[in-house]
């Protein structure tokens, strides 16, 4: 293990500008001192580094490391907006042929066997990069990578239009593992429902916050909750009449109205629809108080909704009835969710289920007729002939 580092990579600020939540708290913890414990007894002759922007030097997240007290972690402070070149710094120590390992300081359950496993085979196969599947449950997940190959890669991600993959590097050689020493972890394991529940009982304080907004954003391409918006343009006509659910402080809808005719949105919680109605100028743009399962909107009065990260909050049987009642025959629905493969029992305990690809295809497609399937690798990521994601994009038609 004299040749292996554990990169911890945390932020006290998520790419959508609000507070990050490997800051919160798992059994009175934080969360990210938590995932380097769990590392710490996994490979106790590793080297650690925990690695993070430049802003957060001297700042909360720089209190971690007198929270760990260990000598064997460093820390390593650089880099805002590239996690690659934060990566690169930390193993300047390392030889090319040496290997990291990436753990997300928020995955404070990630899976250790796993972890050794996917190094032992880099290792034996010196590979560029082992993972986990993409619709594997992020929060056991972690990477392994052959510090040679990452330096090349940075050499390679110069120009501006690859620029995400510095976010996430190893999607980059996910979608070009032809020309990589590239593997999925293909033995994955059966976790029960006992296990799942403890670490969903583990994560409840930890995600019992505020609802995820976009506010001071970092970057563009690194945010999924904008991007959602996004791609969704590229299907909405301007002429539509669209409402966009569980619209929050009213930012995709601001961002709609922007080229659509007239864009609503709707929210269960009344004191974020006073701040959106207070947030938004615009003439095209009205709010409205909403439970997704039982709306007071007539029949067909869209032509489009969007949804984005609701399904799952919600039970699906009675929404997706709904909204198919308030949108016009023939008129869209757009909607993303969490992939999970391990989705019945999810770790994030604000989740009533998540759903693998299979499932919710099957699930949307007794109420829709599903005509784009995007998997979301991470960021704002993914690939055509690729519908498997951290997070799954859906485009359909009401078929009434």
């Amino acid at each position: 293990m004299n040749n292996v580092k554990i990169l911890i990579q945390a932020s006290s600020r998520s790419w959508a500008g609000g507070r990050d939540i490997c800051m919160g708290l798992v059994n009175d913890e934080i969360a990210v001192v938590k995932t380097i414990r769990q590392a710490f007894g996994a490979f106790p002759s590793a080297q650690f580094c925990l690695i993070a922007p430049e802003f957060d030097r001297n700042g909360e997240l720089s209190k971690v490391i007198e929270k760990v007290a260990d000598c064997r972690l460093k820390a390593f402070y650089g880099f805002d907006e590239s996690p690659l070149k934060r990566m690169i710094a930390a193993s300047l120590d390392l030889a090319d042929e040496d290997y990291v390992i990436r753990v997300d300081g928020i995955h404070f359950c990630f899976d250790t066997n796993l972890t050794r496993q996917m190094l032992e085979i880099a290792q034996h196969k010196r590979l560029d990069c082992i993972k986990l599947p993409a619709d594997f449950p992020v929060h056991f997940s972690s990477e392994v990578f052959r510090v040679g190959a990452l330096r090349e890669l940075e050499k390679i991600l110069n120009i501006p239009e690859l620029a995400k993959f510095h976010v996430h590097p190893k999607t980059y050689f996910e979608l070009n593992r032809y020309d990589y020493r590239f593997e999925h972890l293909s033995t994955l394991p059966e976790y029960s429902d006992e296990y799942l529940k403890e670490c969903r009982l583990l994560a409840k304080e930890l995600y019992n916050i505020p609802r995820l907004e976009v506010s001071n954003k970092r970057t563009d391409w690194a945010d999924t909750l904008s991007y959602h918006y996004h791609l969704a343009l590229n299907y909405l006509k301007s002429n539509m009449k669209v409402l966009d659910i569980a619209c929050g402080n009213g930012y995709g809808v601001r961002m709609m109205s922007e080229v659509l005719t007239e864009v609503h949105g709707a929210d269960i919680d009344f004191e974020i629809i006073a701040y959106a109605e207070n947030k938004s100028e615009q003439t095209n743009v009205s709010y409205f108080v909403q439970d997704v399962n039982n709306m007071d909107f007539d029949d067909a009065s869209y032509d489009a909704v969007t949804s984005f990260e609701t399904l799952e909050h919600v039970p699906a049987e009675s929404y997706l009835k709904e909204l198919r009642r308030v949108i016009k025959p023939g008129g869209m629905l757009i909607i993303s969710t969490p992939q999970n493969s391990f989705g019945h029992i999810p770790v994030n305990a604000c989740h009533l289920v998540e759903y693998s690809l299979e499932s919710l295809l099957k699930l949307v497609g007794q109420y829709f007729l599903i005509i784009k399937v995007i998997g979301i690798k991470a960021g704002t990521i993914h690939s055509d002939s690729d519908p498997y994601g951290t997070n799954t994009f859906l485009v359909c038609i009401n078929p009434l």
